[in-house]
């Protein structure tokens, strides 16, 4: 494993890497799932070098983004991240990605995910989490609640495709309702 910051039963998670700019490419470039994406715009590693370069420059980082690897055999399997970290309130809003399309549905997200926040909460001391997903996206917004998020809310008219406006479904979380969440998913799993 290299440079694990979080490591699970099957996954870890790692900072994201200048080397992963072509592989990130490369998975949006062959996403099947557009729901979320206004439609296919060209991406090049080239863009995602700067981008993850960036990312590292702030001290201390707003974003935080964090490789999901396989333990196995260090392969990428995506994104989980916490973005516009309010270091003060102790607050922050939290995405994924698992790509690609052959690795979901099997846990790996969920697991990602339950890493993320506990780094969230237990290693950065945040008190509370925020999410949104796209209306059209029910897998994600599924998700949200399994890990213990809250319906907060909904943004009408958020984005625009094909000609159809969709809303954003919002989601908070504290860390009192994730460790009750995190106890279930354990306890569903056979985990002690």
């Amino acid at each position: 494993m290299g440079n694990p910051v979080m490591v699970g039963e099957r996954i870890y998670l790692r900072p994201l890497e200048v080397d992963d700019a072509e592989t990130l490419a490369r998975l949006i470039s062959a996403e099947t799932e557009t729901f979320m994406e206004r439609g296919r715009l060209p991406v090049s590693p080239l863009g995602f070098e700067r981008w993850i370069a960036e990312v590292h420059e702030r001290q201390p980082p707003g974003d935080i983004y964090l490789a999901i690897c396989l333990k196995e055999d260090g392969r990428f399997l995506g994104v989980v991240n916490v973005m516009h970290v309010d270091w003060v309130n102790r607050t922050g809003e939290t995405g994924s990605g698992l790509g690609p399309a052959a690795v979901r549905g099997r846990g790996y997200g969920t697991e990602a995910k339950h890493l993320l926040l506990e780094y969230c909460f237990d290693r950065l001391q945040l008190h509370a989490l925020r999410s949104h997903v796209w209306e059209p996206n029910a897998r994600s917004a599924a998700a949200l609640a399994k890990q213990g998020y809250r319906p907060a809310g909904r943004l009408k008219w958020d984005d625009v495709k094909d000609g159809v406006y969709r809303d954003a479904l919002l989601f908070d979380l504290l860390r009192e309702d994730w460790l009750a969440a995190r106890e279930a998913w354990r306890a569903g799993r056979g985990a002690v």
